[in-house]
């Protein structure tokens, strides 16, 4: 039971350390006799220990090359080097999850809490992670597990959190148990909070969000060397506002369920392996009945059922070579309906299927190689996707006959991705890095099948392309890391180069939403290329005062334009100091103005910005409970500011003071 113990606390512990944003820890089957921990790091838990600690969105934003895309003040949606939904993947716990609305109102990170996230595992497009298809990236949350702990069979915590700018109050509770056999979890939150006001004190309407979140995650010991691990999240949110878009959300409703068996007995030559299988099945409803002015009011519901069942052998050791395998299956159908209701009660209702029906079924396998030697190391991945499109609704064929196609259904796509990194050691400090991968992507359903979705960003609708090709990548990446006893650094330089890039291009086509400019279809374009830096650092000035600091730069372009929602140079820094029960927070987040934007698909000139943050809080540890008082305030001086990723340029959130209070027993 030791070494469970000890790797779950690894697990935890390693939340943000590491050289790079990739952190994974191996499970193995240790048995130690003694466990010495060596930490000189102050702000070890620095993800974790913020102003931002609130919501889960703006903890992750920390982690290097991850914006946001705002939408309203909650569920942003996560982007990497400026590339979201369908170029980069996200999983929870390892499970696929595909969001259900057509306007991305309910991106999957929407579904983990702050207090319940355990870690979060970030890969680029050329880390090799044979696990991922993420074409430019992924990102793997992980919630909190249960824990064979005999020295405390019961374990509960219960926290309370108050926010004055949104009269929020958010409330959240955990309760653990084991016994020799069995270890599980429950986490429950509440969260409400009212519009927020942003820094000239006006009221930001339709930015209102109310939610409860379940997570139970429970492990069984069938043996010493084998576990069967429950994972299992019910969210279900209500009235959420997005300031944004013409629509809020009524209901989101989500059950996400995954059982896995894990076991260190060999399979072949890897040492251990794990099998997964899951599904989950989520319900989102638009809501206009509460904004003013509805031209016609719309019903939109949509759903995303999605299952799978992956295995990862890992561990082969040969020579010098470590070698995993990957291979799973999984399959995705969703469906989004519109039915338009004319203000005329005489003149009938009009249907359509937003998404008819589409099918996504798609099977891998992935092999990679760790290869060691000298002061070396090579980590290559070889994945290879086939996956399956179709639509299954004769309405929804229909609609795209209407329209002049001749469907091939399903659409099939055999994708490859290629990765190497290589690694040298200089010295016992300071190590160089390059990587170089080649990769592909099929279209996602929306821009396959898409049928006239709306984007309120630049104020057209969208039309999908039943014959689009499938996207390619070629990445490069080189970068340095020092890493002594009190500075940790590291520094990447990037390229990404782009063929059949998919895009929205105008048409003659017209609009069907009242009051947008046109239609754009998605097509293949010839180019696009991305490139930036980034640059993170941590500095341990004493075991008291740590710092931390991260800055990111990227650009994106077409041949003839600059792309969109491309952020500008960022950066942060921030000072933890820790004295007796007390631990004190500055941080300044700042933005340099964004020149390079595109008004004709929605950007608009951006100000830079500063902005100051502060927390203190104090942690009083008691015989038989632990208590934490804190406060913090993020946008200290009440500036007004907005972010360039603000869809509609809707202004951020002015100060905004977080009381709370934490118990555990």
């Amino acid at each position: 039971m030791k070494w469970i113990c000890t790797g779950f606390f690894i697990l935890l512990a390693s939340l943000s350390r590491g050289q790079s944003d990739t952190q994974t820890i191996d499970l193995k089957h240790l048995s130690l006799d003694e466990v010495l921990v060596l930490d000189n790091w102050e702000n070890k838990d620095a993800l974790k220990k913020t102003a931002d600690n609130h919501q889960l969105e703006l903890q992750l934003k920390q982690l290097k090359g991850v914006n946001l895309i705002s939408r309203g003040s909650f569920a942003q949606e996560l982007i990497y080097r400026g590339q979201a939904d369908g170029r980069i993947q996200v999983k929870l716990n390892g499970m696929r999850v595909y969001h259900a609305c057509t306007d991305r109102m309910d991106p999957s990170t929407s579904y983990i809490v702050a207090n319940n996230l355990s870690s979060a595992e970030l890969a680029s497009s050329c880390e090799s992670q044979c696990s991922s298809n993420g074409l430019a990236g992924s990102i793997n949350l992980k919630t909190k597990e249960a824990s064979f702990d005999k020295s405390k069979i019961w374990r509960f915590g219960f926290s309370q959190q108050f926010q004055t700018n949104t009269h929020g109050l958010n409330s959240a509770f955990f309760v653990e148990s084991n016994s020799e056999k069995l270890a599980w979890r429950l986490n429950g939150t509440w969260l409400k909070n009212a519009n927020y006001r942003d820094g000239r004190g006006q009221e930001v309407l339709y930015s209102q969000n109310e939610k409860q979140n379940w997570a139970l995650n429970s492990v069984y010991r069938l043996s010493p060397k084998q576990f069967l691990k429950l994972d299992f999240i019910f969210d279900l949110a209500t009235n959420v506002g997005y300031p944004a878009l013409p629509m809020d959300v009524g209901l989101a409703r989500a059950f996400i369920g995954g059982l896995s068996y894990h076991s260190y007995h060999p399979l072949g030559p890897f040492a251990n392996f794990e099998l997964k299988l899951y599904h989950n099945d989520i319900y989102h409803e638009m809501d206009d009945t509460q904004r003013e002015e509805v031209f016609m009011h719309m019903d939109m519901p949509g759903w995303s059922r999605t299952s799978g069942i992956s295995l990862e052998a890992m561990n082969w050791k040969t020579g010098a070579h470590r070698i995993n395998l990957f291979t799973e299956y999984y399959s995705n159908f969703r469906r989004a309906e519109m039915t338009m209701f004319p203000s005329n009660s005489n003149e009938s209702a009009m249907f359509m299927l937003s998404w008819p029906d589409g099918r996504l079924n798609g099977m891998a396998l992935g092999i990679s190689d760790h290869w060691h030697f000298a002061k070396n190391s090579v980590q290559s991945t070889i994945r290879f996707d086939h996956e399956s499109s179709s639509i299954l609704s004769e309405i929804g064929k229909d609609q795209w006959t209407g329209m002049g196609y001749t469907l091939k259904s399903p659409r099939n796509f055999l994708l490859a991705q290629i990765k190497t990194a290589f690694r040298h050691q200089l010295n016992p400090k300071i190590s160089l890095n390059s990587a170089i991968s080649i990769g592909s992507r099929g279209p996602t359903t929306s821009e396959l099948y898409g049928f006239y979705l709306f984007n309120a960003h630049d104020n057209y609708d969208y039309l999908g392309n039943p014959d689009l090709e499938a996207e390619q990548l070629l990445s490069l990446e080189i970068g340095q890391s020092y890493r002594s006893e009190k500075l940790q650094f590291s520094t990447s330089l990037f390229s990404q180069f782009y063929r059949n890039y998919i895009f929205g291009i105008n048409t003659n086509y017209d609009a069907m939403t009242f009051g947008a400019k046109g239609l754009r279809e998605y097509q293949n374009l010839g180019h696009a290329t991305f490139w930036g830096m980034e640059l993170a650092g941590e500095y341990a000035f004493n075991k008291k005062l740590g710092s931390r600091i991260k800055l990111d730069y990227l650009r994106g372009f077409h041949p003839d334009f600059d792309l969109p929602l491309i952020p500008p140079l960022q950066a942060l820094v921030a000072l933890n100091y820790r004295y007796k029960n007390f631990r004190l927070l500055s941080q300044s987040r700042m933005a340099a103005e964004q020149k390079h934007f595109n008004t004709a698909y929605g950007d608009r000139y951006t100000p830079a910005y500063m902005l100051w943050d502060a927390g203190i809080e104090y942690q009083l540890d008691m015989e038989k409970y632990q208590a934490t008082f804190s406060l913090n305030a993020n946008n200290l001086f009440n500036q007004y500011y907005r972010d360039h990723l603000n869809w509609g340029a809707f202004p951020s959130m002015g100060r905004n003071l977080i009381l709370s209070l934490s118990l555990k027993f």
